[in-house]
């Protein structure tokens, strides 16, 4: 999967900061170009560390899934460590 565009990446920022800010009611000393670095980062350190991740799991699953479902486990565990589901 491709890097976000800067647009994709700024709509991204506007999300996070309605859910964390707006519907989960969380502060954080952060402003708004701090949260856009902060997804520039992330998206790039997915680019650059995909192939690592993609190595690291059972090759059943890696030979037998897409990389949308790829993602998707990436991010299910990501969001189960965080207690969002």
């Amino acid at each position: 999967m491709a890097n976000l565009t800067d647009s994709e990446r700024t709509e991204a920022a506007r999300a996070f900061v309605h859910q964390v800010y707006v519907l989960f009611n969380q502060r954080a000393d952060c402003h708004s170009g701090q949260i856009k670095a902060a997804i520039d980062a992330t998206d790039d350190w997915i680019e650059a560390n995909q192939a690592a991740y993609v190595a690291a799991l059972p090759a059943a699953f890696r030979n037998g899934s897409t990389a949308a479902q790829k993602a998707q486990l990436f991010c299910f565990v990501a969001l189960k460590r965080a207690g969002l589901l």
